[in-house]
């Protein structure tokens, strides 16, 4: 995928449909977001902004000032503003199960308007703002590709601002996309060049069914690995993979959570695959053989 202006509205590959961009400032904003929007409206397809606390006004005239012709696209249904508080964030907590099932109706109702797609932006500031369920964002990133993208013909711009986001939420929930917006209007993988990275992180994998993990799971990264393990279970297909070649670390109480988990998907017939574990879990794991017995791991 070479810049924001696909030519192809369906993307069977997980991924390719799921970006990101970690934003400061209105000049960001625009290089960003209103590219993104302007791309989306030339390709024929329905636009939908999901904003975070402004007005849907107050988004059009700031597209409009970027060079988006906004308030016609409004007019004519192409481009759809509003709140996430008057939308998806309007029953609470926030539920990744209920936004994968919105996610079919946005599409349907834009394909009975007569769209071929959807291109979708949201602003995702309201994490830091202690929302029920924000704990859950992580998750939700997580399986929007296996679950969402791979069915349905969206591309989907999720904005951090990092002035409302602290710096470690944004580097955790950016990494959880396969691709990020650069100011040019590109968009290139999350993983290369400079770009912050958590203690922590986790990526889907474009070429099988799971995620690849980035760092150390230990005593402090506890909550993160919880919410990798929580998309896993609910990614579809009967095999699905955690690539570790990227880990410098796992504890034993991350061991123990890892083998947790595949003995549980192992009596619903489904296998969890670790490919190139670090040293430090296979070391717990023949330690402690039968507990970890249902650890499945490959070089």
């Amino acid at each position: 995928m070479a810049s924001a202006g696909f030519a192809q509205d369906h993307r069977p590959s997980g991924g390719t449909g799921h970006l990101c961009c970690a934003y400061s400032g209105e000049d960001e904003w625009a290089r960003s977001a209103a590219v993104f929007v302007r791309n989306g409206l030339a390709g024929g397809r329905r636009v939908v902004y999901f904003a975070d606390t402004a007005a849907p006004e107050t988004v059009v005239e700031r597209l409009g000032r970027a060079g988006v012709d906004a308030a016609a696209a409004v007019d004519r249904g192409r481009l759809v503003v509003r709140r996430s508080g008057d939308s998806y964030l309007r029953r609470l907590p926030f539920d990744p199960d209920r936004m994968v099932a919105a996610w079919d109706r946005v599409c349907a109702t834009a394909h009975g308007a007569g769209y071929t797609g959807v291109w979708a932006v949201g602003e995702m500031s309201w994490c830091a703002r202690g929302i029920p369920g924000a704990e859950r964002l992580l998750e939700y990133e997580l399986r929007l590709n296996e679950e969402v993208f791979t069915r349905l013909p969206l591309t989907a711009l999720c904005l951090y601002d990092r002035e409302a986001v602290p710096g470690d939420v944004t580097a955790l929930l950016t990494a959880a996309h396969t691709r990020r917006l650069v100011p040019d209007g590109r968009a290139v993988p999350v993983a290369a060049g400079e770009w912050p990275r958590p203690p922590l992180g986790a990526t889907p994998l474009e070429d099988r069914t799971g995620f690849r993990l980035r760092g150390g799971a230990d005593a402090d990264t506890r909550a993160v690995l919880r919410g990798v393990l929580d998309a896993l279970v609910r990614l579809p297909g009967p095999v699905v993979h955690l690539d570790l070649s990227g880990t410098d670390f796992v504890d034993t109480a991350s061991v123990a959570a890892l083998a947790a988990v595949a003995a549980a998907e192992r009596t619903r017939g489904r296998r969890v695959v670790l490919h190139r574990p670090p040293h430090s879990l296979r070391r717990v794991a023949a330690l402690f053989a039968d507990e970890c017995g249902a650890l499945e791991t490959v070089p």
